[in-house]
């Protein structure tokens, strides 16, 4: 955990916010491997103690950042409307599709460093878990597929495509814009849905 300051939160988030800025800049350069504290501090333009001050490790800063993004994006799947798993996908799925890819433009930068170098060879990993909990706790409530298609690889097929779009938009520079890509998700999710055959509970 993050140690515990005394200074005001103002100044606590200012500092780990150039912290973390500096370290993704540095992944840039970088893999995470060969990336020293004394270079976060100095690109942070901010000394070793104060670093220390705030984190033990540059492992803890490196997992607070992601977390921090995951997390976001975790809120917004678990926040996709409820329906049966027979209606796949659910009414205003593509509000959920578009706030997601909102999420991935606004961090374009963190995920085209974590998805499109090897600077944190584990991050696919850490996404995938993240995005597997937060859609099994979606699904929950949902009903069951068939008998015939497992629930895991259901959800595996879902991050497994959202994964490969994601990449192949920050590769084109999000050349095209939100909703094309919100819309081209959706398409795609109607066009093959019916291969599951799903069925309410």
């Amino acid at each position: 955990m993050p140690k515990v300051q005394q200074y005001p939160d103002a100044r606590v988030t200012r500092t780990r916010g150039l912290l973390k800025k500096a370290l993704l800049a540095l992944l840039e350069e970088k893999p995470f491997s060969g990336i020293r504290i004394k270079e976060i501090a100095e690109r942070a333009r901010v000394n070793r103690v104060t670093f220390y001050d705030h984190y033990v490790s540059k492992e803890e800063l490196l997992s607070e950042l992601i977390d921090e993004v995951l997390t976001e994006y975790g809120d917004i799947i678990e926040g996709m409307p409820r329906s049966s798993l027979a209606q796949w996908p659910p009414t205003n799925y593509l509000g959920t599709i578009r706030l997601s890819v909102g999420h991935i433009k606004k961090h374009a930068d963190f995920y085209r460093i974590m998805l499109l170098t090897n600077g944190v060879p584990d991050f696919s990993n850490r996404l995938h878990d993240q995005m597997s909990l937060s859609l099994h706790e979606s699904m929950r409530s949902m009903g069951e597929v068939s008998p015939d298609v497992s629930l895991d690889l259901f959800v595996d097929w879902i991050i497994g495509g959202a994964i490969g779009v994601y990449k192949y938009w920050l590769q084109e520079g999000l050349r095209q814009s939100e909703e094309e890509i919100a819309q081209q998700m959706l398409k795609i999710t109607l066009a093959s849905s019916g291969v599951f055959k799903l069925k309410p509970r």
